[in-house]
C-alpha cells in the first residue's frame, strides 16, 4: 500500500501540469489570396443559322407514316407482324410508335392521355395545324420492339374501343 502511494504522489504531479497554462495559437493558416485573371468569354449572340425547333412528329417522320398508312387503308398484316429491332440506314435505331386517336376538341385528347396515363401506358399528345384544322392526337410509345406495341395496340382497342395505328419512327 505504501508503494501504491508513493507511486501516486510521484507520477501524479508528472501526468498533470499545473503550473503553466494552455497557449491558444491565434495566428491564422489561411493561404494568401491567389492572383487569378479573370476570363472574359464573349457573348455567343443568336445563332441565325439555325431553324425554328422541330416537332417530335418533323423530327421523326411520324407526319409521313400516318400518311402512308392512312393511303393504304390502315395496317396491313404485313405491319402487325412481329419484328426484331433494327437499325436505319444511318444506324439510328428504328422504334415504333402508336397513335391513338385524333381529335379536334383538345379536351377530348386530353381525357383519353390522362386515362392512358392512369392506366400505365407511356402517352402523351401532339397538337399539329394542317389546312387551317388543328388536330390533337394522342400517342403511345416511342418503343424499339414492335412485338410490345402489337400487344399494347390489340388491349388499347379492345379496352378504349378505338382504331389505332401503329407507326414507323425512323430519324
Amino acid at each position: 500500500m505504501i508503494v501504491l502511494a508513493s507511486l501516486v504522489v510521484i507520477i501524479l504531479p508528472a501526468l498533470f501540469d499545473f503550473d503553466g497554462e494552455y497557449q491558444v495559437d491565434t495566428r491564422s493558416k489561411i493561404p494568401q489570396r491567389p492572383d487569378i485573371e479573370p476570363i472574359v468569354i464573349a457573348d455567343p449572340g443568336l445563332n441565325r443559322s439555325l431553324d425554328e425547333a422541330k416537332t417530335p412528329g418533323q423530327l421523326f417522320g411520324v407526319d409521313a407514316a400516318r400518311e402512308a398508312v392512312e393511303q393504304a387503308g390502315g395496317q396491313s398484316s404485313e405491319e402487325l407482324k412481329p419484328q426484331a429491332p433494327e437499325l436505319s440506314g444511318e444506324g439510328v435505331p428504328v422504334s415504333w410508335l402508336l397513335q391513338i386517336a385524333s381529335f379536334s376538341e383538345e379536351q377530348k385528347a386530353r381525357s383519353i392521355l390522362q386515362q392512358l396515363q392512369r392506366d400505365g401506358y407511356r402517352a402523351y399528345s401532339e397538337s399539329s395545324t394542317a389546312k387551317g384544322k388543328t388536330m390533337h392526337r394522342v400517342y403511345v410509345g416511342p418503343k424499339f420492339l414492335k412485338q410490345d406495341l402489337l400487344d399494347e395496340k390489340a388491349v388499347i382497342e379492345q379496352k378504349y374501343q378505338l382504331k389505332t395505328l401503329l407507326l414507323r419512327l425512323e430519324p
